[in-house]
């Protein structure tokens, strides 16, 4: 008996797996045409480059921190978002990496792009495994079961997220897990797989952990109320179970969430401010859907009267219903969403709810045809198709969905009478659906964001051979490890990753929040792009590129815009490398220490010359340091007007030309304002001298809600600042010159800090005077902890958002060591959690026994 289980089961993954190759084809086949199954937006700038940067990390034993993540961070931390213990993708770098201990070859990017289908496939494959264990469950119908978990596996939102975002496909496994959990406990079965479900997503991915155990608390929530058997555990056992459970579950999940929750609460992004519609028709659900797929098979159930005399399907009925209205309000997509910008990402629940109304309306198909309720069912759907078309003119109708869904309508209404045997209808449906995931996945591919392309990959605008070439030159020159290249492929910020270099851009939702404070609020560093979640390039700001150990800058030959002090190093076809070596050191100690506060509202060029002179620390006490102001003469408007605070350009461009008495000896003009666009429909470019910068439009969910903008441009008499037609708020102008005698200065000062930093720990000699600080350009987290010959001393932040600590007189030994915060408590935390559980199961067995 035992054998034949196994052999069924075996069978059954087979069919899956041969189902989702099916499903595939489209990609499969796109692949020898050189297309990738991956979005040319986020696919390419973060799910790619991450695999490869994790396992890359992974195998050369760097867990939690890396020097070239950015300027250096927690990447534990600050990509559990994504990757570091997600659960699908872990085990292929163990497969990756022993396959490459046993056949030599180096993972790099295009192998990662090849694994794209294969990984895609298999994690569908355990997507329908589980659905179909949770729907025989509540239904106990295995054959309608397989049916219903394959429209769930197979369904649009798998393909549209895993070629945009796939981590968020992992959903669509962890509901019907969680789900499954819940039924056992209702039900008066064990808590296991509750425990583990919970354990293991907060685990994955902690962003979907939110979303999936508010899933699981909503599905509860309805089934203490609405039975599906008669023996279920009563209520108040139920939260018992739930609550131990769960608590259970996040004590083992603890060295992973943890840090993970704690990086999210140290992340700078903008609260949402847009007014949310009440109702937003923003999807085509029947014929072009995005997310949300109501296929014809399952819409004609919704008219079945006889159906709704099972009470399963009328519970599951009732939760599509309101499913699908949820899924027009936008609210509910923010509430899902942390209570941020609406988003579509927990549909899952919805195409579950219709797998199981298909399970239970396939095991009653052999009454259908003594009934007229289905023949009345397909004209009625019918007519709705036509009236949803009619509300929602705007949007694109798929010809392919609509095609088959009519033959499959056809079908039913011709041979319904015929008694249909369950196969013939099942047959139907399936073929149906995987029809329908090519169509959508060509659509995908046509239309929106589109795939990417190897040719793309491999072109200027991603990773060309010119610029990877260029960017090993600058990597065999660099004068020491610690230095970095400032180059990034336009709005591709995790170009570091990419191209294998120590930068200083880098692209995820959550990052280092004191960072991006320093960058967005407290010294303004332009971009060249808003956005969030992200910060890239030094913006031309020399002290800046000095203190970060930015020996090479490099941008296309067409760039006009060049730091003071970088000369040519090399050239080729399109694009310029720039090298300046006179850089201050990773480690630096000083005795002049700058009041934070007494900066705040000092021009950011006070803000770098106190950085270069001493160190700013909440404790500091000497004020800000003089710079000068430069003074402007005459200002003169063209083509645009001032009215009532607002500037005005009402032809394609206007222009401010700030005529200035600038002394010959400034290099470098830094130039403040606050500049934001008033109802601006689309992003805009500023333009100040040669230096050209973009901004988001109004209402961008991508903005970062910072508009004070200092710009550095080469010294001029004169300063034009250039914007397109529009509406703006333009102020608080004020200019102000460097002439880098401070840089000079401080890098004459003998260093005194003999330190190497190798990714998560530093190490090495100092000597001190009393009053002295240690001054780093590592970032600051609260992950580091440092020891002063062998005692524990507090790290401290300084310079806004750095590692410093103070010294006492003398010749010390230093040591800096990073984990993510909290690890070695939560990791016993988990350790002590697991021994619980296994004490419990096993006192469980002996009771029973």
């Amino acid at each position: 008996m035992f054998q034949k289980r196994k052999a069924s089961l075996v069978i059954m993954l087979f069919s899956m797996m041969a189902f989702s190759i099916i499903a595939h084809l489209f990609f499969i086949i796109m692949w020898q045409q050189g297309f990738v199954m991956k979005g040319i937006n986020d696919g390419l700038s973060q799910m790619l480059p991450f695999k490869q940067f994790i396992y890359d990390k992974y195998v050369a034993g760097d867990f939690f921190y890396a020097a070239d993540f950015g300027l250096g961070g927690g990447f534990f931390s600050s990509i559990a978002y994504y990757f570091t213990t997600n659960l699908f993708f872990l085990p292929w770098v163990l497969l990756t990496w022993l396959a490459s201990m046993l056949i030599g070859f180096t993972p790099n990017f295009e192998y990662w792009a090849a694994l794209v289908i294969p990984m895609s496939i298999v994690k569908q494959t355990a997507v329908f495994y589980v659905a179909y264990l949770f729907l025989r469950k509540v239904t106990n119908m295995p054959r309608g079961a397989y049916v219903g978990a394959a429209v769930y596996a197979l369904s649009p939102f798998f393909f549209r997220h895993e070629v945009y975002w796939d981590i968020l496909t992992d959903s669509l496994f962890w509901v019907p897990l969680m789900l499954l959990g819940i039924e056992k406990i209702i039900r008066k079965e064990s808590s296991l797989l509750f425990i583990l479900a919970v354990a293991l997503v907060m685990i994955s991915n902690f962003y979907l952990s939110y979303m999936t155990l508010l899933i699981g608390a909503i599905y509860a929530i309805a089934r203490m109320f609405y039975h599906f058997t008669e023996n279920e555990q009563p209520v108040k056992k139920q939260l018992w179970r739930y609550i131990g459970g769960g608590v259970l579950a996040a004590g083992i999940a603890s060295f992973a969430f943890i840090p993970a929750a704690y990086s999210f609460i140290g992340n700078v992004r903008p609260p949402y401010k847009d007014a949310i519609k009440l109702f937003d028709i923003n999807d085509d659900i029947f014929t072009n859907p995005r997310v949300l797929w109501v296929p014809v098979f399952i819409f004609v159930l919704f008219f079945v009267k006889e159906l709704y005399q099972h009470r399963l399907f009328r519970f599951f009925a009732v939760l599509s219903i309101v499913g699908i209205i949820a899924h027009f309000i936008p609210y509910v997509g923010s509430m899902f969403n942390g209570f941020s910008a609406p988003q579509q990402r927990w549909e899952s629940i919805i195409i579950l709810s219709f797998g199981a109304m298909l399970a239970i309306a396939l095991n009653s198909a052999s009454y259908w045809h003594f009934k007229r309720w289905p023949l009345i069912a397909a004209i009625l759907s019918i007519m709705t198709l036509f009236l949803y078309k009619w509300l929602s003119p705007d949007h694109a109708i798929s010809n392919g969905l609509i095609i088959i869904s009519l033959l499959w309508l056809a079908f039913f209404i011709v041979f319904y009478y015929r008694k249909w045997a369950f196969k013939w209808l099942a047959v139907s449906i399936v073929i149906v659906v995987l029809i329908a995931a090519n169509i959508f996945s060509a659509n995908l591919a046509n239309g929106g964001e589109g795939v990417a392309t190897k040719s793309f990959i491999y072109s200027q605008a991603y990773h060309a051979h010119e610029q990877e070439n260029l960017v090993q030159w600058m990597q065999q020159q660099l004068t020491s490890t610690d230095n970095r290249i400032d180059w990034l492929v336009p709005t591709r910020n995790n170009t570091p990753m990419v191209q294998d270099f120590k930068g200083t851009s880098v692209y995820s939702s959550i990052l280092n929040g004191d960072l991006l404070h320093f960058y967005l609020r407290d010294l303004q560093i332009d971009m060249g792009r808003e956005s969030v979640s992200r910060y890239g390039t030094l913006g031309n700001r020399t002290n800046l590129m000095a203190l970060e150990q930015v020996q090479f800058y490099m941008r296309p030959s067409s760039d006009e815009s060049v730091p003071y002090g970088y000369e040519l190093a090399k050239q080729t076809t399109n694009y310029r490398a720039y090298e300046n070596t006179d850089l201050l050191p990773v480690f630096r100690v000083t005795n002049e220490s700058y009041n934070e506060q007494a900066l705040e509202k000092a021009p950011v060029l006070a803000k770098e010359q106190a950085m270069l002179k001493g160190v700013i620390r909440e404790a500091g006490t000497i004020t800000a340091p003089e710079v000068a102001t430069i003074p402007i003469k005459q200002t003169k408007v063209e083509g645009a007007t001032w009215l009532n605070n607002e500037l005005i350009v009402d032809g394609e461009s206007g222009h401010i030309q700030l005529t200035l008495d600038t002394p010959k000896r400034m290099k470098t003009l830094y130039v403040q304002m606050h500049i934001e666009g008033i109802k601006h429909p689309t992003g805009f470019t500023l333009q100040v001298n040669e230096y050209k910068t973009t901004r988001k439009k109004s209402n961008s969910i991508y903005r970062t809600g910072f508009n004070d903008v200092t710009v550095a441009v080469n010294a001029a008499k004169t300063v034009t600042i250039t914007l397109p037609k529009g509406h703006y708020q333009l102020g608080d102008l004020a200019i102000y010159g460097e002439d880098y005698q401070t840089l000079d200065k401080a890098l004459e000062r003998k260093n005194t800090a003999q330190m190497i930093w190798d990714d998560g720990k530093a190490f090495g000699e100092v000597t001190a005077q009393d009053g002295d600080v240690l001054a780093t350009s590592i970032p600051y987290g609260k992950g580091w902890r440092a020891t002063v010959d062998g005692k524990k001393v507090a790290v401290e932040k300084v310079n806004y958002a750095f590692v410093g600590i103070p010294l006492e007189k003398g010749k010390h030994t230093v040591e800096f060591t990073y984990l993510p915060p909290y690890w070695p408590i939560a990791a016993w935390l988990s350790i002590l959690s697991v021994l619980v559980l296994l004490v419990l199961r096993i006192y469980k067995a002996k009771k029973m026994n």
